[in-house]
């Protein structure tokens, strides 16, 4: 729009003005999805044990992938032994720090999903529960990546 400021007088005067807009954030379209879902008993008040199933799928171009990385943070008061991922499909190793698995997959060959399951056991009571991000990207090209989150379904 149009701003005018009429001034009169002798003295010292300071204006200012500040623009703000709202610019949407950009879609960035990556080669690699990842789902996630949980099921478990929650029958239990407390001490659940849930299995996360979640689907990796390359659609790029190219035939197959480099090295991918599949970062799992895991629920709060839940833990999980990595070493049930390591002889899962393609998967060439698993570390374990802090509160997050690292699964890394050899690759994805195009548009054909792999799953994979990991079984997450509840140790302490959470009040309010957030959900936890799994994130998937190219170990050499890491803006290439995608995330979901996932929940107990005891929320």
């Amino acid at each position: 729009g149009k701003y005018s400021i009429e001034v009169k007088g002798s003295s010292c005067v300071s204006v200012q003005t500040a623009l703000f807009y709202n610019v949407p954030t950009p879609t960035h379209t990556s080669t690699l999805s990842i789902t996630a879902t949980t099921d478990g008993n929650c029958t239990k008040s407390f001490g659940h044990t849930l299995a996360i199933n979640f689907t990796a799928t390359y659609n790029g171009a190219l035939s197959s992938t480099n090295m991918i990385i599949v970062d799992i943070k895991l629920l709060s008061g839940f833990t999980a032994d990595p070493g049930e991922l390591k002889n899962q499909i393609l998967v060439e190793r698993v570390d374990s720090k802090d509160d997050h698995i690292i699964m890394y997959i050899k690759e994805l060959q195009r548009n054909i999903p792999v799953n994979y399951k990991l079984h997450i056991t509840q140790v302490l009571p959470v009040k309010n529960l957030k959900p936890a991000v799994i994130r998937v990207y190219d170990y050499y090209q890491t803006s290439d990546q995608s995330e979901t989150e996932y929940n107990s379904p005891c929320v």
